[in-house]
C-alpha cells in the first residue's frame, strides 16, 4: 500500500492551536501516515496530499481569518480530498452542549465553502497576559477563565478516530484507482 500523506495546516496566534495540530500530526504518524504540520500561510499547494486537516482558533466569534483564507484559496483542491476541520475555543473550557453548538456555528461559513468529513472542537489555553487590551475585555466579558483547558486525551482520541477514517478513505481511493492531486 502506498504511503498516505496528510497535511495538518493550522492558524494560531498564541500557540495553543499549533500544539494541538502537532499532537494530531503525531497521532497520525503513529498510525502510519506521512504528515506535514504547517502554518496555513506556509502552504503553497496541496499537490501530493491524500487528505487535509485544517485547524484554527475561534476569535471574536469567527475562525481565524488566515484559516478561512486557506480554505478559500485552496477550495478547488480541497473539494477533491478528504478534509477535516478543527476549532479551538475558550468557550470549551466549559464544554456544555450550548458552547459546543456556538463554536460549531462559528464554522458554518467555512463549512459552506468546503464541507468537511468532520469538525473537531477543542478547548484551548488562555493566558490573559498574552492578550491585547480589547481581546482581554472581550474574554472577561464572556467570563472565560485563564488557564490551559486542553484535554489531551480527547484530542488524541479524535486524532485516532480520524486516522482510522482517513485510512479507510485512502483504501477506498486506491481501490477506485484515484490518486492524490
Amino acid at each position: 500500500m502506498q504511503t498516505w500523506r496528510i497535511l495538518v495546516a493550522y492558524a494560531s496566534r498564541l500557540g495553543s492551536t499549533r500544539e494541538i495540530a502537532q499532537t494530531i500530526g503525531e497521532v497520525l504518524v503513529q498510525r502510519g501516515a506521512d504528515v506535514d504540520v504547517l502554518p496555513v500561510d506556509a502552504v503553497q499547494h496541496l499537490e501530493g496530499y491524500h487528505a487535509v486537516i485544517v485547524g484554527g482558533a475561534i476569535r471574536e466569534g469567527q475562525w481565524l481569518p488566515e484559516a478561512r483564507s486557506f480554505v478559500e484559496i485552496h477550495r478547488d483542491a480541497l473539494r477533491r480530498l478528504p478534509v477535516l476541520y478543527f476549532a479551538v475555543s475558550g468557550l470549551m473550557s466549559d464544554p456544555t452542549p450550548a458552547h459546543f453548538h456556538e463554536v460549531y456555528g462559528c464554522m458554518s461559513e467555512v463549512r459552506n465553502l468546503v464541507e468537511p468529513l468532520e469538525v473537531g472542537i477543542f478547548a484551548g489555553a488562555l493566558n490573559y497576559g498574552r492578550l491585547e487590551q480589547h481581546q482581554l475585555i472581550q474574554v472577561l466579558s464572556k467570563g472565560l477563565p485563564e488557564g490551559d483547558f486542553r484535554r489531551w486525551q480527547d484530542i488524541r482520541a479524535w486524532a485516532e478516530d480520524i486516522a482510522d477514517r482517513l485510512l479507510l478513505e485512502r483504501a477506498r481511493q486506491q481501490a477506485g484507482g484515484s490518486e492524490a492531486l
